[in-house]
């Protein structure tokens, strides 16, 4: 099972790109292999292990992309981050002629009896920068230029009733007709990347960019979204707060008939198991969560207000301590949630 990639970098989650930088370059040179020539073949592997599982964690937490796709759904990200962990090429974003042991080799003076060769690289992981400034190793006098195109970036807008199910967009990047999958239970904000479908390289033989998508929630005019909960405010008539009834509310799905008890109070939560939006992760569903309003009504004719006249006194209209307790508790509810 794969460690969390800020364990493995002795960081906790937000920290700055400058922390993970350096954190990276103190415990790769503590792990880099040539170190490890004199010690027992079970610690070459463990050092070996050790030095992959840096490179990869590095990739994905300093490239901005990378990294919030990993904070929202860690090593299950929809599409996965590359072909991580092993071998020659097997680094994400590090280009497919580059082996993490070469800079290394260059730093320590060519040592591991690996001979002479060039060093080569696109770049590290993306958004981190070189990882080894400060070591001599320069930003232009090793290595070449990356071959691949510009990134190009859009933003797609959905509506939570397309976030419920997922939604496959269709559109024209660059003449060529592209359809865009996306998954149940996305959010504002989260982004994801098509391959070669950016814009295309200006050297010879390079790789098209890639295609950036944003994700951009439509505000539903009814249903407010608390992570994968939608919250409804039911405003009630006094009548039906005190007798109860019947009451209509808004879903996903359409509207739907809800029974309100008699003596059901202002700031009540009634909650719809379900009714919410799916997990993106993949499992489980939010519920919808109805926070009900009483309406007092402002004006009132002669007769009605007689009629009212006759409950002021009642004992059942006066609220109890108790009440008073669990109406407080439910709104102090609403404002850490809300």
């Amino acid at each position: 099972m794969k460690r969390d990639y800020y364990e493995v970098l002795g960081l906790k989650k937000g920290a700055s790109t400058e922390d993970i930088k350096k954190a990276y370059r103190k415990l790769a040179v503590k792990w880099h292999p040539d170190k490890w020539q004199q010690a027992s073949d079970a610690e070459k592997k463990t050092a070996e292990e050790h030095f992959k599982e840096l490179a990869e964690a590095y990739d994905v937490l300093s490239d901005d992309q990378k990294r919030a796709r990993y904070d929202q759904f860690g090593h299950n990200a929809p599409g996965g981050f590359g072909s991580n962990g092993g071998g020659a090429g097997g680094f994400g974003g590090f280009g497919a002629d580059f082996d993490p042991m070469d800079i290394f080799n260059a730093f320590f003076g060519g040592g591991g009896g690996r001979g002479s060769r060039s060093y080569t690289y696109t770049n590290f992981g993306g958004g981190g920068g070189n990882p080894f400034e400060g070591f001599g190793f320069g930003g232009g006098g090793f290595g070449r230029r990356s071959t691949k195109g510009a990134d190009r970036r859009i933003t797609i807008k959905l509506t939570l009733q397309e976030i419920a199910k997922g939604v496959t967009k269709k559109g024209k990047i660059q003449g060529e007709e592209i359809s865009i999958p996306l998954p149940a239970g996305v959010r504002e904000g989260q982004q994801f990347k098509m391959a070669g479908k950016g814009y295309a390289s200006q050297y010879q033989g390079g790789q098209p960019g890639d295609l950036i998508v944003n994700i951009e929630e439509i505000p539903d005019a009814e249903l407010m979204r608390d992570q994968n909960d939608l919250v409804y405010n039911l405003l009630l008539p006094f009548t039906t707060a005190a007798l109860g009834g019947p009451a209509e509310v808004p879903t996903l799905d359409g509207r739907a008939r809800i029974n309100i008890k008699a003596g059901t109070q202002s700031g009540s939560i009634l909650r719809l198991k379900g009714k919410g939006l799916p997990s993106a992760e993949g499992y489980g569903r939010g519920d919808l969560l109805i926070n009900v309003l009483v309406y007092v009504p402002e004006h009132l004719s002669d007769r009605e207000k007689k009629t009212i006249e006759l409950l002021r006194d009642a004992e059942c209209m006066q609220p109890t301590a108790d009440k008073r307790e669990s109406l407080f508790a439910k709104i102090k509810y609403l404002f850490n949630h809300h």
